[in-house]
């Protein structure tokens, strides 16, 4: 009875062997394509990207957002139809032609479309135009771009992407160039001022230091060795000087800031001494100041 009960034994373990080396060969015959066939085919439709083409624009003028849409899935979307909105303080003008066919869906938004994409594909990037109408200098508005997806997707919380834009508005920059006589880095009673011209200052600039930003300016120096720009706003700036050769810098922050010479860094290029700020964020509304001291050049 012990011998006949093991043989059985042996029998079932070894049916049960032989099927799951069946079913393991059967799976290592598969193919990726296989693998790929079985499961099912979806698109992935995203707003991949959205940026404008001016980082700063003001009351009246006209910029563009522009948008890249990508199929991210592994199955062919339908085509396209992406709704832009429009938000307060902006408003529609006559759309372009860039591949997609857009139109004013309403006072709040456009309407585009684009053919079904393939898996992986990418559309051609949307170009929507809009124009500054009301809005707040100095706030950031924002624009919206939503999918409406017609064939269900694998994910769908990609379908919606932003950006905002920054509403130009006007700032003061203004500074004071003096010879700083006793070299302390402050101005002092009795100490002169450096005027513009050849022996003096040659130039202030007002540097934009963004791509995209629309600013920047020039000023003269006048013979009271003060200047002042009036400028755009929402961007980083910062001063640049190039003055006569006769002179080098003063010491930078020596103490009280109404006073004291807020240029930073300086290079001596003969014929000519240029010497440059620190950068800052101007705003609507603001006043920066930006004074320079300079000693004789040793």
């Amino acid at each position: 009875m012990r011998q006949i009960s093991l043989s059985r034994s042996i029998r079932r373990t070894f049916s049960t062997t032989l099927s799951a080396l069946a079913l393991v060969g059967a799976s290592a015959a598969l193919t990726p394509a296989d693998a790929v066939a079985a499961g099912k085919l979806q698109p992935d439709l995203a707003v991949d990207l959205m940026m404008t083409d001016v980082l700063n624009p003001a009351e009246g003028e006209t910029f563009n957002a522009q948008i890249d849409v990508r199929n991210y899935g592994t199955g062919e979307s339908s085509p396209i139809t992406v709704t832009v909105a429009v938000p307060e303080g902006l408003r529609t003008t006559t759309p372009y032609d860039f591949g997609w066919t857009c139109a004013v869906a309403s006072a709040t938004s456009y309407t585009c479309s684009y053919p079904a994409l393939a898996a992986g594909g990418r559309a051609e990037r949307l170009h929507v135009p809009f124009v500054v109408a009301g809005a707040v200098p100095g706030t950031a508005v924002p624009i919206t771009t939503t999918i409406a997806p017609e064939r269900r997707e694998a994910n769908t919380g990609n379908n919606t992407g932003s950006v905002t834009v920054a509403i130009s508005g006007t700032c003061v920059i203004r500074g004071t160039v003096w010879h700083d006589l006793d070299r302390d880095g402050q101005r002092e009673e009795g100490e002169p001022a450096v005027a513009g011209g050849p022996d003096g200052v040659l130039y202030v600039r007002l540097g934009v230091r963004q791509g995209q930003a629309t600013g920047g300016g020039s000023a003269v120096v006048n013979p009271d060795g003060t200047w002042s720009i009036t400028a755009r706003t929402e961007l980083l700036y910062q001063v640049w000087m190039e003055t006569s050769n006769a002179y080098s810098l003063t010491a930078s922050d020596a103490g009280d800031d109404a006073t004291d010479s807020d240029m930073v860094t300086s290079y001596q290029y003969d014929p000519t001494l240029l010497v440059s700020g620190s950068e800052f964020h101007a705003v609507h509304g603001g006043e920066y100041v930006v004074d320079a001291g300079l000693v004789t050049r040793s």
